[in-house]
């Protein structure tokens, strides 16, 4: 072989080691290890709880404990898609302040955090999804009598309202926050996509509200109001197990999606199906 041929196919060799794809569908690297999701950590937040039931259905379900069985759907879906640690913020039907929620998820470094929720409305025929980030201004007047509502249960948190953070700090809470209402933003979008596109609710809309649930998140944070449980077709779908995992998987894909979308951002091409097991 000649040296010309003999440079041609080490060339090729190189090319074909670059860019062989494993099991898992994703680029391996000429460093040799394996291009995995940026989501390494996911915390579930199950709404409300406790003295805490949220809303109530026609029939008497109640918003603490379907956004219990979501969020444990949500954990199991995601634990079999892709390499990923889920946490709740609750396990059973006990009372976690407000604040509480997003510490947990501090704590734990989380890559994204998500609460669950139902809505509620005076009129029962109200249905559908609809997903929300954080905003001091809310989209309009529904978001922000919603975000009204949920955050009513401060009440039952702690008299002195919180900490009181200094001013350095402060600033650099608003930077942080700054820094990922961009990403909250795009994961609302993906995340509720593909909820209304697996569930076939009514699509109401990625919102922006003051919940106060997401404030305290240094990590992409959204809400999920999942259906109405006021509707009583939509109390029987939420009601339903197999209405919950498909809810689960759909966030999941959704979740899936935002990882996909930041490893295009940082540089990286998945050309696999999705992600897979380091």
């Amino acid at each position: 072989m000649g040296i010309r041929n003999t440079v041609v196919f080490l060339l090729a060799a190189v090319c074909v080691a670059a860019f062989t794809v494993p099991a898992s569908g994703f680029v391996v690297a000429t460093t040799g290890y394996e291009i995995t999701s940026p989501v390494k950590v996911v915390v579930i937040d199950p709404g409300h709880g406790g003295e805490d039931h949220g809303a109530t259905g026609p029939s008497g379900l109640k918003e603490k404990d379907i956004t219990l069985s979501v969020a444990k759907a949500l954990r199991n879906a995601l634990e079999v898609r892709f390499d990923v640690r889920a946490i709740l913020t609750r396990e059973d039907d006990r009372y976690i302040t407000l604040e509480e929620r997003t510490e947990i998820a501090n704590r734990a470094r989380a890559d994204i955090f998500i609460s669950i929720h139902a809505n509620a409305a005076y009129k029962k025929a109200a249905s559908g999804v609809e997903t929300f980030f954080l905003s001091f201004e809310a989209s309009d007047n529904e978001a922000r009598k919603l975000a009204a509502l949920e955050n009513n249960v401060v009440k039952l948190d702690t008299k002195d309202g919180g900490t009181v953070r200094s001013d350095l700090e402060s600033i650099l809470w608003d930077l942080v926050q700054t820094e990922s209402h961009h990403e909250s933003s795009r994961l609302a979008e993906l995340v509720h996509n593909s909820l209304v596109e697996a569930t076939g609710g009514e699509n109401r809309g990625v919102k922006q509200a003051p919940f106060i649930v997401l404030v305290g998140a240094t990590m992409p944070a959204v809400l999920v109001e999942v259906g109405f449980v006021s509707n009583p077709q939509e109390e029987r779908k939420l009601a339903d197990p197999l209405m919950q995992k498909r809810i689960a998987k759909a966030i999941t894909e959704g979740i899936v999606a935002f990882g996909e979308d930041l490893y295009r951002r940082m540089g990286y091409v998945n050309i696999g199906s999705g992600y897979g097991r380091r």
